[in-house]
Order: structure tokens, then sequence, then C-alpha cells
């Protein structure tokens, strides 16, 4: 039952909400509470974005792990939840960032990126933000399902993204030298330029 209604409590499921206007109270509320983090700012449309399955957040935290020291090596930074900002009413939030250190600034990223990593979710919006990183300058686009491991890399090629083939084993190499594939199960596995492989 729902506390204090004496209505049953029903399985919710996932809606969309379109506000012609957002309501400032709900913006405050959700500053107020940390969850507009992950917001998103698409050509001056709000998109609030929910925080990620624990899942979801693992694979991330996996990944931050194996890509931060060679990052470190070529004298790049990698960070996660990051806002790419294309002026003031227009930014996206990956999962992870590589990024040279002149590209960060005191809110974000801006001028491009090395890599962007999206851990795609059920129902998420990863598909519908290459079009802004194409434009934005990131020079590679790392998409990784988060229940199967499966990976795609893109590179721009006439402002739009195209699939990277894998090679003959499955692995798709980043120009930052670090190679990627799905193993068995949902295991993804990357392959450091030393040859040391995690398991993600």
């Amino acid at each position: 039952m729902r506390p204090g209604s004496g209505m049953p409590v029903a399985t919710i499921a996932t809606v969309r909400v379109v506000f012609l206007e957002a309501p400032e109270h709900l913006l405050a509320e959700r500053e107020r509470l940390g969850l507009d983090g992950r917001d998103e700012m698409w050509e001056g449309e709000l998109h609030m974005v929910p925080p990620p399955s624990f899942g979801h957040q693992r694979r991330e935290a996996r990944l931050l792990r194996a890509l931060g020291p060679v990052a470190d090596e070529a004298g790049l930074e990698v960070v996660a939840e990051a806002g790419l900002y294309q002026g003031s009413t227009s930014w996206r939030v990956p999962d992870l960032v590589v990024l040279r250190p002149e590209q960060a600034t005191h809110r974000g990223v801006e001028g491009g990126a090395v890599l962007v990593v999206e851990i795609r979710s059920p129902g998420d919006e990863t598909d519908t933000k290459s079009p802004f990183y194409a434009q934005f300058g990131v020079e590679e686009l790392l998409i990784v399902e988060r229940d199967s491991a499966a990976v795609t890399l893109l590179r721009p090629t006439d402002g739009e993204f195209r699939p990277v083939p894998p090679d003959e084993d499955g692995w798709v190499r980043c120009a930052l030298g670090v190679a990627l594939r799905r193993a068995d199960g949902s295991v993804l596995e990357v392959r450091l330029p030393d040859g040391t492989i995690h398991r993600c």
C-alpha cells in the first residue's frame, strides 16, 4: 500500500516528461538534492538524466581505473561525468572523457576531447548525442553496452561518426593505444599498450 493513501503501490514504468518551461522550484530542488549533476542542455532544452544503475556505475568506475594510467602516461586527463560545453545553452555529460589539459575549463570541457565514453543503458539518449560530439570536436566516441559489454568505436568522417571495424580477434583499438572487446559473458576486456588486460 502507498503510505497514508490506502492505495496499492503500482510498478511505475519509465516515462518521458516534457516541460515547456521547467519550474524554478523544481530546478532548485534538484540542485539542493544533488540530482542535477548529470542534467544536460540540448540547444536550450533541459534533459533531466536520472542517476545510473549500479551496473552502469561499476562498469564506468572500472573503465576509469583502466584508462587512468594510460592517460597519465600520454599527458592527458580522464574524468568521469564532466560537462562538454558548447556555449551557454548546449552541453552533454558523457560517462568518461579523455582530454588534453588545455581542453579543461572551470566549468568542464571545451574545444574538443580526445575520447568520449558512453555506457549505453536501455532507453537512454546515447545515440542522439553523437552529432553533438562530432560538432564539438570529439576525436573518438566509444560506446559500451551496459548489459552485454558489446563495444562500438566511432571516428568522425565528414562531420559524422563512422564505426571502426574490429580486428580478427574482435579488438577495436583507440588512438590512445588501448584496445577493447567483449569477452565471455558480459565481460569487457581492456588491453593496455603494455599488453596488460583489465576485465571490466
